[in-house]
Order: C-alpha cells, then sequence, then structure tokens
C-alpha cells in the first residue's frame, strides 16, 4: 500500500542533523576587506585581521585569507606595483651598491666597493678594500651620508657585509631577493663598462694603480660619457656646442675619447 510504502522511507531515511556554527559572514563585510586590500596592496591577512579588530570586527585569518583568495580567484584585487614601476616613482631618491673583485698579476685579490645614483646613473662613491668586511662598509656609509640632505633609498644584495643598520645613516634599506640580479640591474651595468672600457686592458699590479684607474675612468663616467640608459644624456649634464673646432681628448691613454669644441 502506498501509505505504507511511504511511512517505511520516512523511518529509513537519513535525518541530517541542523549545521551549527557561526552565521555566514554578510557581503558588506566582505567588500570591506576588499576595499582595505586594494587601497593597501602590500595588506596581507594578518594586517587586515589588525584593521578589522579595530572597527570591531574579530575575524579569524584564515578566514580574511580565503576571503582574499576568492576575489583574488575572480581578479577583484588590484596588481601591486611591480619592480620596474617602484624604481621609477622613487629613483629621484635611489641610491645602489655593490662590491665587485680585481685579481692583480700578483694573485692579490681586491674589492671595489661603489654607490650609484639611479637618476642619473653617476657614480657617488668609490672605495677599494683587501677584505670586504662589515666595518668597512659602515665606515663608507658615514663618508656617504655627509654628502645627502634627505632620506634616500639604498638598494643592495643580501651579502654579510651589508647587514648593518642603514637607518642610523639617513637611509632605508632595499634588499634584492635571493638569486634575482636584476634587481640592482644599474649597479650590474656598470661593473661590466668599467671592466671592458678599463680594467681589462691593464696589467693590475697595486691598490694605488687601480684607484687611479678608476678616478680616471669615473671622472670620464660621470662627466663626458653619455650613456644609452638616459637617451646618450650625461650624468652631470651638458650643453651641445655648435660653434668651434672640435678637440680630442684622451681617457686612459686612449681607451676613452672625449669630444668638445673649442673656440676658434
Amino acid at each position: 500500500m502506498h501509505w505504507q510504502k511511504q511511512l517505511i522511507k520516512h523511518f529509513w531515511t537519513f535525518k541530517r542533523k541542523k549545521r551549527v556554527g557561526r552565521p555566514p559572514l554578510s557581503n558588506e563585510i566582505k567588500q570591506l576587506i576588499l576595499v582595505m586590500k586594494n587601497d593597501n596592496l602590500y595588506w596581507g591577512y594578518k594586517k587586515i585581521q589588525g584593521e578589522l579588530l579595530k572597527l570591531d570586527i574579530d575575524l579569524d585569518k584564515n578566514t580574511i585569507r580565503n576571503i582574499l583568495s576568492d576575489f583574488r580567484r575572480k581578479g577583484k584585487i588590484k596588481e601591486s606595483l611591480s619592480w620596474k614601476q617602484f624604481l621609477r616613482l622613487q629613483i629621484h631618491s635611489l641610491y645602489a651598491m655593490d662590491f665587485f673583485t680585481i685579481d692583480t698579476i700578483l694573485n692579490q685579490r681586491l674589492y671595489v666597493f661603489f654607490i650609484i645614483y639611479h637618476q642619473t646613473r653617476e657614480i657617488a662613491h668609490v672605495a677599494i678594500a683587501m677584505t670586504p668586511c662589515r666595518e668597512f662598509v659602515r665606515q663608507q656609509l658615514i663618508e656617504f651620508g655627509e654628502k645627502l640632505s634627505g632620506s634616500v633609498y639604498m638598494i643592495h644584495d643580501n651579502a654579510a657585509q651589508f647587514n648593518l643598520d642603514y637607518l642610523a645613516y639617513g637611509i632605508k634599506e632595499i634588499r634584492t631577493s635571493v638569486k634575482a640580479p636584476n634587481m640592482n640591474a644599474i649597479a650590474e651595468r656598470f661593473i661590466g663598462s668599467v671592466r671592458r672600457e678599463a680594467l681589462d686592458y691593464f696589467l693590475l699590479i697595486s691598490e694605488q694603480q687601480i684607484l687611479n684607474i678608476l678616478q680616471e675612468y669615473i671622472d670620464y663616467y660621470n662627466s663626458k660619457r653619455p650613456h644609452q640608459g638616459l637617451g646618450q644624456q650625461v650624468p652631470e649634464g651638458y650643453k651641445p656646442q655648435r660653434h668651434g673646432k672640435v678637440r680630442k681628448t684622451p681617457i686612459l691613454g686612449g681607451l676613452c675619447n672625449h669630444y668638445d669644441r673649442i673656440a676658434a
């Protein structure tokens, strides 16, 4: 009979227990999390959790992470600044530093430390060390800091000798990522230029000889050499000369040459 079948079916049907737990999160709070993230691209879910607590909204960090993941899948979270965009925005106060090695014919290894200004490509500081220790870098930053008139950013790699308190010298540090040399590409390019255009052509004997070569090359690099990365401009600037006889000035014995005009 029909009623009997229905009775048996109802008796043996699994009865789901009433769901318990937190009520579903309102769309208003989800949208607030989205706004906080897009207004502050570098905030993570823990930072957003803290801001929500200030508004008396207590959410577990995993809940916030899941909400952000869902928004990210839907393409609703803005992309953060790329490294290139960051460099462009901060270029007026951005420097980079690094070491490169030089081996003499007497089998002595020296370390050249330099600081380069991103905006103009000017070499702002150079020094040579027998050992690239932290104390040496600290002294160079003290000397460099004396030339500054405000706070600047300094890009450097993760070498132990760069592990310093940069704020004490009016500098904000930016560490490059591991195995990411392109994050310090301008410094790397200078190293290639000074080797190809100067150092590779000398039998290097002493620290003083190397320092003399570097000083003459850097003077040329800063005040006379056009840079492709600057649209063929010179770091310290120049005015095109239309009149006068062309004069050639040898640099480093003619390895490089500078051309200008002299009045007739």
